[in-house]
C-alpha cells in the first residue's frame, strides 16, 4: 500500500498523539497556542534528505534531527520549546514503513525535549524535505551579542567526533572500537543541551551565546560579529581520546574540531566573575562547560594561540550554496 497524504496525517497522529490541553487539537485550519510569559520566540529550520542526511542514518532518526536543529538554538538562546508545527514534502515513492519511522523519530524528539506538535503541511516533491517550525515563550534570551572585553569563552561539549563520525558513514574511515561509536552515535543521534541552556540563561550568566552546528570557526566569527569584539582561543575543546587518536588514524585534528560542523553545542561568552557559578550549574545537571579562551578588544580578530604555535581561524564551516 502506497501511502497518501491523508494517510500520512494519520500515521504521524496515531503516533505522536494530539498535543495536550489547553493547545487546540490538530484538524482544524489553524493551530492556537495558550498564552505563554513573556515574548513569544520562533524558530524554523529544514532538511533535506540529499544534503543533510548522511549513509547510514536511519528514517528515524532523520525525522528526529529535523527537530534538533531547532532544539539547539533554543537551547543557546535558553528557551524551552512549546510548540512544533511540522511540513513534510515527500516523494510519491514513499511508502508506508518509511512514513511510520518518521512518526517515530518526530515523536522521540517531543518526549526528549518536552513540547508539543500541534499541526503542520504535507505536499509532494522529488526528495524528502522536513521543515520544522518551533515556537516558545520566554522572559529573556541570550543574544549573539553582549560579550565584553575580559568574559571567558566557553562551549558545552567536546568538538571533533562529529567530523570523524561523518567520514566512518560516508568514507568508510577505519578508526579504533573506542572511538566509532562515539563518532559515529554523535551524528546519528545529536544531542542539545537543552536544559543547560536554560538554566544558564535563567540565572543570567551567559553574556553571548550561539548554537554550533554550523561549525566551531564560524560561531566564533559571528559572535565576534555581532558583539564587535575578537577571541583569544588558547584550547581546542578536544577529548584527549581523539587527540591521541589523531596521528595515527590520519585526521586533521585542528580542522575536524574548528571547521567540522553538526556539534549542536552552545559556544558562549561568560563574565569571568560567573564562570564558576556556571561550571557549578552544569555540573549539577551532569554536564560540563569547557572553558576554550577569552574575549579580546580586537573588533573580528579570531586567532588561536597557545604556548607552541598561533595562527588565524579562518572564518569557514558549513554554510549551504557555497
Amino acid at each position: 500500500m502506497k501511502p497518501d497524504e491523508y494517510d500520512v496525517i494519520r500515521i504521524i497522529l496515531e503516533t505522536v498523539g494530539q498535543p495536550a490541553s489547553p493547545y487546540s487539537k490538530i484538524g482544524d485550519d489553524v493551530a492556537v497556542l495558550p498564552r505563554g510569559e513573556g515574548d513569544l520566540v520562533a524558530k524554523t529550520d529544514m532538511l533535506v534528505r540529499k544534503t543533510d542526511v548522511p549513509k547510514g542514518m536511519e528514517t528515524w532518526q532523520m525525522a528526529r534531527k529535523s527537530i534538533v536543529a531547532c532544539v539547539s538554538d533554543f537551547a543557546a538562546k535558553g528557551v524551552q520549546p512549546q510548540a512544533v508545527l511540522l511540513s513534510l514534502a515527500l516523494p510519491s515513492t514513499i511508502t508506508l514503513k518509511e512514513v511510520k519511522e518518521m512518526a517515530r523519530g518526530f515523536k522521540e524528539a517531543r518526549d526528549e525535549f518536552g513540547f508539543n506538535i500541534v499541526g503542520g503541511d504535507t505536499n509532494e516533491a522529488d526528495d524528502v524535505v522536513i521543515d520544522c517550525c518551533m515556537l516558545g515563550f520566554a522572559k529573556r534570551i541570550t543574544e549573539r551579542r553582549g560579550a565584553a572585553p575580559g568574559d571567558r569563552v566557553v562551549v558545552t561539549g567536546p568538538f571533533g567526533y562529529q567530523s570523524v563520525g561523518l567520514k566512518v558513514l560516508q568514507e568508510g574511515f577505519k578508526v579504533p572500537e573506542e572511538l566509532w561509536s562515539l563518532a559515529v552515535s554523535s551524528v546519528l543521534l545529536p544531542t542539545p543541551r537543552l536544559q543547560l541552556g536554560i538554566e544558564l540563561t535563567a540565572e543570567e550568566l551567559l553574556s553571548s551565546s550561539i548554537d554550533s552546528s554550523d561549525g566551531l570557526a564560524l560561531s566564533l566569527h559571528q559572535l565576534a560579529d555581532a558583539s564587535e569584539v575578537g577571541f583569544e582561543i588558547s584550547r581546542l575543546p578536544v577529548d584527549q581520546g581523539l587527540s591521541d587518536a589523531a596521528e595515527k588514524i590520519g585526521l586533521d585534528l585542528d580542522a575536524a574540531v574548528l571547521y567540522g560542523g553538526e556539534e549542536y553545542e552552545i559556544v558562549a561568552t561568560i563574565p569571568e566573575n560567573k564562570l564558576r557559578w556556571a561550571k557549578q550549574t552544569a555540573e549539577k545537571l551532569g554536564q560540563r562547560l569547557i572553558e576554550i579562551g577569552k574575549v579580546t578588544s580586537e573588533n573580528g580578530q579570531v586567532v588561536f594561540t597557545d604556548d607552541s604555535r598561533s595562527f588565524e581561524i579562518e572564518r569557514k564551516g558549513w554554510i549551504h550554496l557555497s
